[in-house]
């Protein structure tokens, strides 16, 4: 926790624990799903849902909300995102990310098998009608990303460890700060 507390400002507390989730979570854990399932269990819950939330962050800044369910489908990793942007204080959009996770269920067959009738992802997705559902969504949270600055969404990470630092730590000795890649934003590094 002295870490998190010593942490200059948040870019270098964000470095901390972008770090932090590399050294728990490398690519080769990443990789596997039921290692990587099984790890995000172990894990401190604010640590947990920084990794929950971190694929929605790069869906955001590269798609939208109901772009990112044929990014990430898995019901399991919808379920990390969702209690993600719950722990993380990110209530509104935990509630939109919800709803459409709602919305879309019905049709999950199709987003795990790809198969969209013959149609565009893009097409389908207003065909079915979510995209209608949503886009005002994407607006609110575009608009949050924004204002948070370089990092988007991943501002809640430093803002939640300054608040709930005991959340955010492994108890079982220090870990090695690394320089991690995996979990960080290009225009931070």
């Amino acid at each position: 926790m002295a870490q998190i507390t010593a942490a200059k400002d948040d870019k270098a507390l964000f470095d901390l624990l972008s770090a932090e989730l590399q050294r728990m979570l490398p690519e080769e854990v990443r990789s596997n799903p039921e290692q990587y399932y099984r790890t995000l269990g172990s894990m401190p819950p604010g640590l947990r849902a920084m990794a929950g939330i971190y694929f929605f962050d790069v869906s955001m800044t590269m798609d939208s909300l109901a772009w990112h369910f044929g990014n990430q489908h898995d019901v399991r990793d919808v379920g990390e995102t969702l209690s993600g942007l719950r722990e993380l204080e990110l209530t509104e959009i935990a509630g939109y990310f919800e709803q459409t996770w709602k919305f879309l269920e019905p049709h999950r067959a199709a987003l795990e098998s790809g198969d969209f009738g013959g149609k565009e992802f893009g097409d389908w997705l207003v065909d079915i009608g979510v995209q209608e559902l949503t886009d005002p969504w994407d607006q609110i949270i575009w608009q949050r990303s924004e204002e948070a600055g370089d990092m988007g969404l991943l501002a809640s990470w430093p803002a939640y460890a300054r608040k709930y630092p005991e959340r955010c730590v492994v108890t079982c000795g220090e870990s090695q700060v690394l320089k991690g890649h995996g979990f960080s934003r290009a225009a931070n590094d």
